[in-house]
């Protein structure tokens, strides 16, 4: 039996306007933050904590939030990230999983870097940290590929809490970066989308940054924009960054500072950084 003419024709329409599942595409939410001793006695906020990363996500406090992947720093024990993961699925409703590192520093003083994520939209493809035998970081940074679900996308990032020490200690450390972004790169003949995230205690415009963005192709930085809190609450120095060659990760969509309703408050009780976001769209694949 033929169709009538004019059902065949929204027939197609239909059939044109929903896309195939190659075609759909999504968001993955990236959130990095340095937490601020997470995990001391009187830093162990986790609820709170979770709160600030489901509830706030976006420049504003009508952003559409949820996230999907945390990178961390400043976390100071391993008691921290299932405590952390547990307030993440009660305040989401979703399952939260999450890898650490163990203590990294070269003095007394040592950190674990993390990745928190959902397991419903992301899917943890390895966590090591960097080689390092010459000692040219405080903190040999985490290198984390993950893979987007719903799209399969795949990214490579590189967490990294820059050495504070003195200026000439830190110009040093954010002179070598560049070294450990093309390796982690050469080192994957599939994925070429890097980014570096974390807490860089330099601002992106200071000239310690040129090896880097002098890489081919050029790196180039996506947020710059005042992240660290002063007693006060009041913000004072851009820190906190996401670098990527724009010529491999397409993907990019937005970057800022997370919504912070009131900044007094927070840099008392959870932390003198606000967590910075970062939002990739893809259908595919694009390695």
């Amino acid at each position: 039996m033929r169709l009538p003419s004019f059902l065949l024709r929204a027939v197609v329409l239909v059939a044109l306007a929903v896309p195939t599942l190659a075609q759909a595409g999504s968001y993955l939410r990236v959130v990095s933050w340095n937490l601020r001793h997470e995990g001391w006695t009187d830093e162990q906020t986790y609820l709170d904590d979770a709160k600030q990363l489901w509830n706030q996500y976006g420049a504003n406090s009508t952003s559409n939030n949820g996230c999907d992947l945390v990178f961390l720093q400043e976390v100071m024990n391993t008691s921290v990230m299932p405590a952390l993961a547990q307030a993440m699925t009660q305040v989401s409703g979703v399952s939260w999983s999450y890898a650490q590192t163990p203590l990294v520093g070269r003095s007394s003083y040592k950190e674990i870097y993390a990745v928190l994520y959902r397991t419903d939209t992301v899917s943890l493809l390895s966590s090591t940290v960097y080689s390092d035998p010459s000692d040219l970081f405080e903190r040999e940074p985490q290198i984390v590929k993950v893979r987007h679900t719903p799209t399969g996308a795949d990214y490579t990032f590189i967490n990294w809490h820059a050495i504070w020490g003195t200026a000439t200690e830190r110009d040093v450390e954010v002179r070598h970066i560049d070294t450990v972004f093309k390796s982690v790169q050469d080192g994957s003949g599939s994925d070429q989308d890097v980014i570096l995230v974390g807490d860089h205690n330099m601002a992106c415009t200071a000239t310690s940054w040129a090896e880097l963005a002098a890489l081919s192709p050029a790196v180039s930085c996506r947020l710059d924009v005042l992240t660290t809190l002063n007693h006060s609450g009041g913000f004072v120095s851009a820190y906190d960054h996401f670098w990527m060659q724009n010529t491999y990760v397409t993907e990019f969509s937005s970057a800022g500072r997370d919504y912070v309703s009131n900044t007094l408050d927070f840099a008392t009780r959870l932390s003198d950084h606000a967590p910075v976001y970062l939002t990739l769209y893809s259908s595919s694949d694009t390695d």
